[in-house]
């Protein structure tokens, strides 16, 4: 009996030991150090609409550099300003850049990207009727829209006309970029279980181009925004897609203005296209916000011939967006006639 008794005592002991040296290891142990690995290309188990598809993407190095030939400036013969602001405040694009966006679409050409395909990603400022919508003309609650000085950019809706009005698969309200590579936000129905939803988009409307406004949500961590932006830029660029960056016109969560500091960081370390929202919100009463002070307000109809209509968000957000379109249409299709845009100094 006495033998049990202590065979018993012994086993305990030995048991809180073992728990004992497990804590303390776990304690010990030193954080994984995060590593940025990029999600590879899926097979879905739905079909889309019917369009060519790609190859597994090439990986280009890069310490590449694209072969461009030298390219004299035409004289722009059209308005060069919007709210009195030149492009080259706005429209980010230095030579480096405009090489890289070449390098970047022929890659996608090679892989089958739709030339006149552009998506979107982002949050509620873009997933809205008011986000270019207006240019397929089918949505009869916005009504017809009126370029005015700004009709050269017709030629550029006719060119990407159908991707105008799409929301996409990669829009969600409440969008922060940690959402974007988790399957669980994208949507089933349409691509399969276990896809994200950026994979999701680019399987369904194959763009060349894709929209990205990211960063009203993204108030966690300025190193993890940070982090899982420079991802997104990333992989679009490994898809053969040229990213087109957004700042922001809010200050939600963020009164020293430093996602959007991030933003223009990343635009510059990865040579992608920027279009600076928030220096045309300076030129916007309230920086063109609704009451809120986080979503942009919109004009009763899109005519840009009336002066109220370049007084309210969405109307600048949209027109800004297709003054970027225009220009890198240009300057893929015929780089030898665009007119380049020289960055501020």
């Amino acid at each position: 009996m006495r033998e049990g008794r202590l065979r018993l005592i012994f086993s305990i002991m030995a048991f809180l030991a073992a728990l004992l040296l497990s804590a303390c290891g776990g304690a010990s142990a030193s954080p994984a150090t995060p590593t940025l690995i990029l999600p590879p290309t899926f097979t879905p188990t739905v079909t889309p609409r019917p369009v060519t598809r790609t190859p597994i993407p090439i990986i280009i190095t890069p310490t590449e550099t694209p072969i461009v030939d030298p390219v004299t400036p035409t004289p722009a013969d059209h308005i060069a300003t919007l709210n009195g602001i030149p492009y080259s405040e706005f429209i980010i694009l230095d030579s480096e850049t405009e090489a890289h966006v070449r390098a970047i679409y022929e890659r996608g050409q090679t892989l089958g990207r739709d030339p006149r395909a552009f998506s979107k990603l982002g949050d509620s400022l873009i997933a809205t009727k008011h986000f270019l919508r207006v240019f397929d003309g089918r949505d009869p609650n916005l009504g017809d829209y009126n370029l005015g000085e700004y009709a050269y950019l017709q030629d550029t809706i006719n060119y990407f006309a159908g991707s105008f009005h799409r929301y996409g698969k990669a829009v969600r309200l409440g969008m922060n970029t940690r959402m974007v590579f988790d399957p669980k936000w994208a949507d089933e129905k349409a691509c399969g279980g276990g896809v994200n939803l950026l994979d999701c988009e680019i399987w369904a409307h194959n763009p060349s181009f894709m929209f990205v406004q990211l960063g009203t949500n993204d108030h966690y961590s300025l190193a993890l925004f940070q982090e899982n932006y420079e991802r997104i830029v990333e992989y679009l660029i490994y898809q053969g897609v040229v990213p087109i960056l957004f700042t922001k016109a809010d200050r939600f969560a963020d009164p020293l203005n430093q996602n959007n500091t991030i933003i223009r960081e990343i635009a510059v370390t990865y040579h992608a296209p920027l279009i600076d929202m928030d220096r045309l919100a300076e030129t916007l009463p309230n920086r063109g916000l609704k009451a809120d002070n986080i979503h942009l307000n919109a004009p009763d109809r899109y005519d840009y011939t009336r002066p109220e209509t370049f007084q309210h968000g969405t109307a600048i957000h949209s027109l800004a967006a297709l003054i970027m379109l225009d220009h890198l249409r240009s300057m893929v299709t015929s780089p030898e006639n665009h007119p380049t845009i020289t960055p501020a100094s």
